[in-house]
Formats: structure tokens, C-alpha cells, sequence
């Protein structure tokens, strides 16, 4: 059953703390997004802003040009899933393999003009396959509807990984995303650009039943 995951992209400490505290009402895994303002024209909030967390997991997505560093202090926090953007510009492979020896759960995003294929010599170190609805690095954006074409695509180059979406979901288009198939739908702005957010997420829900 597809797995609705809250995702955090917020540019402050106290931002970040007010959304984690409505997550923790609704689910016990999130995703904090964190880019370093060189990836592209946006920045968030760091990981040493952030805290170690026990009682949810949190998959980190590291929308940065140089990987290495995030990832040691990703193991540090003890995160659920670290999620290296395709497009950073790296040889991904020998990152994934340190999470990987880190006894990490791997992941890999790629933008909607990455082929798939660009990350099938990684398919031995991925556990998940991070399809993005829009390039990634600013929310709020229109969904690209190949992420459709894509999930068959991924399920049969990557049989053993977690398949997720991220980017994109409103509630014009969150019922036929939801029902698409995907392990996993990473939603921020429809969630929390709601007035009442825990409604908006049992909305959604409701989708999978």
C-alpha cells in the first residue's frame, strides 16, 4: 500500500520545528529536503539545525553539489534513508556505497529529464528510486506527468527498491498520484499550505482505502 510521507522544505529552525510538529500527528516518517543554495538558487536549513529524532524516522533528500560531508552528518543523526539527487554533478557510487557500509537504507533522485537508465549501474546499492515530479529544488511546482510512464519503468529496472514520487501533488491531481501505484508519495505544499493540515492528510488518505 502506498505510504503517504510528509516532505519539510523550510529555510528556518523554528519553520522547520512548527511542520514537525504536525507531522508527528500524522504519521511516523517525513522527509526533510536540504539544499545547500549551490545546487540551485534556494537554500534551507542545515542538518546541524536539526535535531536527533527517536520517535520518527526521517529520510533526508540532499538537493546539493557535494554530497560527502551531508552524509556523514546524516549518519550521525541516525536518519531512516539518504537520498543523493542524480544531478548533483558526483560519481554517486562511492556514496552509496558508505551508506551502505553505514548500515543505511540507500536512495537516489532524479529530475524528469534524467533517464532511468543513467542510474541502473547503481541498482546492487539502491533500496529506493526517487521519482521527481519537477526538477528538483523549489516546491510548489507543476507536476510532470511522465512520473507516470516512469513507475512501470522503474518497478522493472529496479525490482528490489522502494519506487517514490516527489514534486507535484495538489488536490486536483492527488487522488489519480495516490492511486498510481508508487511505495511511497512525498507531499509538502498540499499539505501544509492547507488551513487544517491533519484534514487535508486524512483527505488524502482516503485516496488509498
Amino acid at each position: 500500500m502506498t505510504k503517504i510521507v510528509p516532505a519539510i522544505l523550510v529555510k528556518t529552525r523554528l519553520d522547520y520545528q512548527a511542520r514537525l510538529a504536525i507531522i508527528k500527528q500524522l504519521t511516523n516518517r517525513f522527509q526533510l529536503d536540504i539544499i545547500d543554495g549551490e545546487f540551485v538558487d534556494n537554500k534551507t536549513i542545515t542538518l546541524d539545525e536539526v535535531g536527533r529524532l527517536t520517535e520518527i524516522k526521517m529520510d533526508v533528500h540532499l538537493m546539493v553539489m557535494n554530497p560527502k560531508p551531508y552524509i556523514d552528518k546524516c549518519i550521525a543523526l541516525n536518519v531512516n534513508k539518504i537520498i543523493i539527487q542524480f544531478e548533483c554533478g558526483q560519481d554517486i557510487g562511492p556514496l552509496l556505497e558508505k551508506i551502505k557500509k553505514a548500515g543505511f537504507s540507500t536512495g537516489v533522485a532524479i529530475n524528469p529529464e534524467t533517464k532511468l537508465s543513467k542510474i541502473k549501474t547503481y541498482h546492487e546499492l539502491l533500496d529506493h528510486i526517487l521519482i521527481m515530479g519537477y526538477s528538483a529544488g523549489f516546491e510548489g511546482q507543476k507536476l510532470d506527468p511522465i512520473v507516470f510512464d516512469r513507475l512501470p519503468e522503474a518497478r522493472a529496472m529496479f525490482p528490489a527498491a522502494e519506487v517514490g514520487l516527489d514534486g507535484g501533488v495538489n488536490s486536483g491531481n492527488a487522488k489519480k498520484v495516490l492511486q498510481a501505484g508508487f511505495d511511497v508519495v512525498n507531499i509538502n505544499s498540499a499539505i501544509f499550505s492547507s488551513d487544517d493540515p491533519l484534514s487535508r492528510y486524512s483527505e488524502f488518505l482516503g485516496y488509498l482505502l
